[in-house]
């Protein structure tokens, strides 16, 4: 034991000191009073070294073991209390200093980004209550001086701080409900106020369900009859109908889903009651016009959407027996069919939740059941909410069908046990036989009444919400197999005319309805063969390859979904076959065992890259030609549809991707939005001369090389710029397809160029990721060789860090993204360590400062953020993240300010990358630590004489402050749940708390300069806005060392 106190005193690492009172505390036994006098001292010991470890460990690993280790010590400490001295009573009692510094630490971390260091908090404190009770035996805990100021305390606090749910919660399990609520009975409303806030709702639900358990547990052994129960449905059922039937849809909903729940769990016994009240109120008013106020609008829920949420919520926590029984003896028939076609969606909702959900999965739909969703079918396929659609499908697919499959299986095998003798168990009220009938001719009738929603020119939403519950009717209901039987199946109620109806969603503009579409018809394979001769396969094939070589974008993603299908068949068109004849010999008799898709997939590709390689031709004569009448984009859409359905083990590599070099010098360009290169054909070259009347480039890096001020009142002259430029048309007209003349715009050149590169990125990115590699080349198993590999790196790196199109670079950093993932995973040595190769490549470019250099310094450094995002995202997250240490590392150094004006564009490229990894949320806790570097940075960078720099200081607080304080949620500026206190602030970030008192005092000396002159300080206003948001907390101590005291007379000048 002494050896151990000498290591914790000892002069050894934060961290080694650390897992040192671990050790302490978890070997040796605290239990019984073994330790004695000695132990208790080692314990108060360990408890200081714990403290000051507090304040010296900002890492977040470290902090997330140093609260674990609190928690454990208050765990020894209670059970050293439980048979310990007067004297350790005294040190460890709620008025003593480790138990300050203790609730200290709670207060400062209740709210920590890290939810298991909260939960940590929640148990220090528990205990801390615990700690307190022991040393305080025999005292009246309601009114014990300690437990009264916490509850007071906490009390004061506003009810958007998240720790004060969960230490009320504990102070409840600890004293009691009855003196929370004699200090204010309106609790219970309060909590269900602040239900319409999200990240709240957990917490604050939390705490209605403690309290509410505790104050049912305090009445029913305090009753002596049964009107316990009447104050506990006054105290809290009263405010939760309230908010039901006039709280805002947020509150109603979060409530529904969170409280009411664990309410009904709580007390089954108050359903009947919450039902009698809706249902009363539901029938009070009877003239049109009150009845609309009671029932609900568009805008209302009212007393019936009340009713239909706690009928639901019930019966799908087993609460209600069937949907039948509810009827009967709680509500009418007539108000179901009222609810499923309400104004309010969500009234809608809650009542196909009613008769689809259940707690037993096998429970038997009864007909009514099945006649009322055949009605709320036929009115709610075309609803206009996207998350409505989701919830009614859902339903429909997990609780509906679902439900009938499972309970057919129950009536087959009771129609079975029927068959062979009597069974001496009660009957069902009809047949198995009469239910599995009705089972299959309500499907059928449901089936009938989707395809007819899909006519010619139906909307979106209908074709969508068509589609997705026949695809769950596909899914839920299998072909038989393995001696399942199915009660029903969607094959044997398809015909022709509702396979053209499958056909011509393809056809539709929005991609949605085709990926539904495609999947249908792939469930249904076996059954749409009979539909499909030879004549209609070369249709469709021919039909295909035009919408590929269309310039309407949507046409060859319908070129995609009908190849893709075509795949699938047995045989493609003839056609086909006859042009690939010089490719049909790969396929002889040692590659009959290549699957149908595989081949057809292959045969596919190399007609798309025959036709691909034709228009690359004519891109390379003439630009203009290509975007007007065969742009590339939409066959390298087709290959890589194809690709991601082919098989792994037997696809060739597809190295195809040439176009890019026609259409790169666009993309690159600082101009991408007029720059046309020239055309080698003479003629199309005169053409493209009309339409050269944009803006020339003006945004190259030796833009910072001079300090440009406007002074007041200069201008330019629009004349002359006007002069030098061309009166021309902006476009020129090019013969398309069929010899038609068409106009091309520069636009449609662009559109053409940057499209033809997203494709390509996404066919690079889709490779990577589907192929497998060669780690050497003599192996057979891969298709990707590393020299591959590195040439498609080589590929996105030019487009990242040179392209200037937005559109362009976020496409290239999608397939980027995709490739450094599978490097990361890849056991090649040489191809793992390529992202940190690339890596140090652009930080050693970007730190040269060489204004020649191709590197965009403009457009928030265009490309150059995504690609090191591309880089340090990639890094396994459970290793030491070396890779992100380093970078920030380098680029907070080159964010800083400096006096060498050559540096100005690596501080720009320095500021404008960090604000993109301070905004991405894969690097999560790991980019905490560098969060008070920097805003030091943006706050010293806003001074700048130089505007470029200025701006990207500006964009980087902005992101500084949404990750410190959290997404604004609400319209007011500094909303309270935006904010942090002082205390809790700096202690996240302590070097702060020196630096902003600095530059606050530096801000007040310039303000009270003695020019006469009102002279405002560039950094005023940031600081301001990080003040702004801090604010004093009734948890914090007076005499804290991160005290807000010395900031406020500097702020007062």
């Amino acid at each position: 034991m002494s050896s151990c106190r000498n290591l914790c005193c000892a002069e050894v690492p934060g961290s080694a000191l650390l897992f040192l009172c671990q050790g302490t505390l978890a070997m040796l036994d605290w239990q019984n009073g073994s330790m004695g006098p000695c132990g208790e001292a080692l314990l108060l010991d360990t408890a200081h070294v714990l403290f000051t470890l507090s304040s010296r460990i900002k890492e977040s690993t470290l902090e997330m073991f140093l609260s674990r280790i609190l928690a454990s010590w208050t765990n020894s400490a209670i059970y050293v209390l439980e048979s310990s001295s007067p004297s350790l009573k005294n040190s460890l009692n709620g008025n003593s200093s480790i138990v300050e510094r203790l609730l200290g630490y709670v207060y400062t971390h209740w709210e920590h980004p890290l939810d298991a260091l909260r939960h940590q908090t929640k148990v220090i404190f528990s205990n801390l209550l615990r700690m307190h009770q022991l040393t305080a035996e025999g005292a009246d805990l309601a009114t014990e001086p300690f437990f009264w100021g916490l509850t007071e305390s906490l009390l004061r606090l506003e009810w958007h701080v998240k720790g004060k749910y969960t230490c009320l919660g504990c102070l409840v399990e600890c004293i009691g409900i009855e003196r929370i609520l004699a200090v204010d009975k309106t609790i219970p409303s309060q909590i269900l106020e602040v239900m319409g806030e999200q990240p709240l709702v957990p917490y604050a639900s939390d705490l209605l369900e403690t309290m509410f358990k505790n104050h049912k547990s305090h009445l029913k052994s305090q009753a002596v009859d049964s009107t316990w129960i009447d104050q506990l449905h006054e105290t809290w059922i009263s405010p939760l109908l309230f908010i039901l039937c006039e709280g805002n849809l947020d509150q109603k909903s979060y409530v529904i889903d969170y409280y009411l729940p664990k309410l009904l769990n709580c007390s089954p016994e108050s359903l009947s009651y919450m039902v009698k009240i809706l249902q009363t109120s539901a029938d009070a008013k009877t003239d049109q016009e009150q009845s609309f106020l009671s029932l609900g609008s568009c805008n209302s829920r009212g007393a019936l959407g009340a009713l239909m949420a706690c009928l639901r919520t019930a019966r799908a926590h087993g609460h209600l027996q069937s949907a039948t029984d509810t009827w009967g003896s709680l509500v009418s028939s007539a108000r179901i069919r009222q609810g499923l076609i309400h104004q309010h969606c969500q009234v809608r909702i809650d009542t196909l939740g009613l008769l689809c959900e259940s707690n037993r999965s096998t429970e038997i739909v009864s007909t009514e059941e099945m006649e009322l969703i055949q009605f709320f079918i036929t009115y709610n396929l075309n609803n206009q909410s996207p998350g409505v659609r989701q919830q009614i499908c859902s339903l429909l697919k997990k609780k509906l069908f679902c439900r009938i499959q499972e309970s057919s299986q129950v009536l087959y095998k009771l129609e079975q046990s029927m068959s062979k003798h009597e069974p001496e168990n009660e009957l069902p009220n009809q047949h198995p036989s009469v239910s599995l009938q009705q089972y299959k001719n309500f499907m059928s009738s449901i089936c009938s009444s989707l395809f007819e929603a899909l006519f010619p020119g139906s909307s979106y939403p209908t074709r969508f919400s068509a589609l997705t519950i026949l695809g769950s009717i596909a899914e839920v209901f299998p072909v038989e197999e393995g001696g399942i039987q199915t009660v029903y199946l969607l094959s044997h109620d398809i015909d022709a005319g509702r396979f053209q109806a499958l056909m011509e969603c393809f056809a539709s503009t929005f991609e949605d309805v085709k990926v539904l579409a495609f999947d249908l018809l792939m469930k249904l394979t076996k059954t749409v063969v009979q539909f499909q001769g030879s004549e209609k396969l070369q249709d469709l094939f021919q039909a295909a390859l035009e919408l590929s070589t269309s310039t309407k974008p949507h046409d060859c993603v319908t070129a995609s979904y009908l190849l893709n299908f075509l795949i699938w068949q047995d045989a493609l068109p003839s056609p086909l076959s006859a042009r690939l004849q010089t490719q049909q010999v790969a396929y002889g008799d040692g590659e009959k065992s290549a699957s149908v898709v595989e081949r057809n997939t292959l045969m596919v590709i190399k007609c798309l890259l025959e036709n691909l390689e034709e228009e690359i031709s004519q891109a390379e004569n003439s630009l203009l030609q290509a975007a007007a009448s065969c742009p590339m984009y939409g066959r390298v859409h087709c290959v890589t549809g194809a690709l991601q359905k082919l098989p792994l083990n037997s696809l060739q590599l597809v190295s195809e991707w040439r176009d890019e070099t026609v259409v790169s010098p666009v993309i690159q360009s600082s101009s991408p939005e007029g720059l046309i290169p020239m055309d080698t054909d003479s003629e199309s070259a005169s053409r493209l001369q009309m339409i050269l009347n944009e803006i020339q480039p003006r945004d190259s890096n030796d833009y910072f090389s001079d300090v440009k001020i406007v002074k007041e009142r200069d201008s330019f002259d629009l004349e002359d710029l006007n002069a030098s430029m061309p009166n021309t048309d902006t476009s020129a007209e090019i013969k398309g397809k069929g010899g038609k003349t068409c106009d091309v715009t520069a636009q449609m050149v662009l559109v053409c160029c940057w499209r033809s590169m997203k494709e390509v990125a996404l066919l690079l990115g889709t490779l990577c990721q589907l192929l497998p590699m060669r780690s050497v080349p003599e192996s057979y198993g891969g298709l990707l060789t590393v020299e591959q590999v590195k040439d498609i790196g080589d590929y996105f790196k030019q487009h990242l860090l040179q392209s200037r199109h937005r559109g362009a670079f976020e496409l290239a950093y999608t397939g980027f993204v995709k490739l450094t993932e599978i490097l990361s995973r890849c056991p090649n040595v040489s191809l793992q360590k390529l992202p940190e190769q690339w890596l140090w490549n652009v930080l050693e470019e970007i730190k040269c400062s060489d204004p020649s250099s191709k590197l965009c310094a403009t457009r928030r450094s265009a490309g150059i953020p995504f690609y090191i995002q591309a880089l340090l995202a990639s890094e396994p997250k459970k290793g030491k993240m070396d890779l992100l240490k380093i970078t920030m590392k380098e680029l907070i150094s080159l964010a800083g300010p400096t006096d060498d004006s050559q540096s100005t564009v690596s501080q720009v490229h320095a500021l404008n990358i960090l604000r993109a990894l301070y905004r991405d949320t894969r690097l999560r806790e790991n980019i905490i630590p560098y969060v008070t570097d920097g805003a030091k940075a943006a706050i010293l960078g806003f001074t700048s004489p130089v505007w470029a720099v200025r701006n990207s200081s500006t964009l980087l607080f902005s992101t500084l402050i949404t990750r410190i304080f959290g997404v604004k949620r609400g319209s007011d500026e500094l909303s309270k749940k935006n904010r942090l206190t002082g205390r809790e602030f700096f202690s996240r970030f302590p070097e702060l708390y020196p630096f902003l008192l600095k530059q606050l005092e530096a801000v007040a000396n310039t303000v009270d300069s003695d020019s006469g002159e009102l002279n405002r300080h560039p950094s005023m206003f940031l600081l301001l806005l990080v003040l702004g948001r801090l604010y004093p907390s009734p948890m914090d101590g007076s005499s804290s060392a991160l005290s807000m005291a010395p900031f406020v007379p500097f702020i007062m000048r």
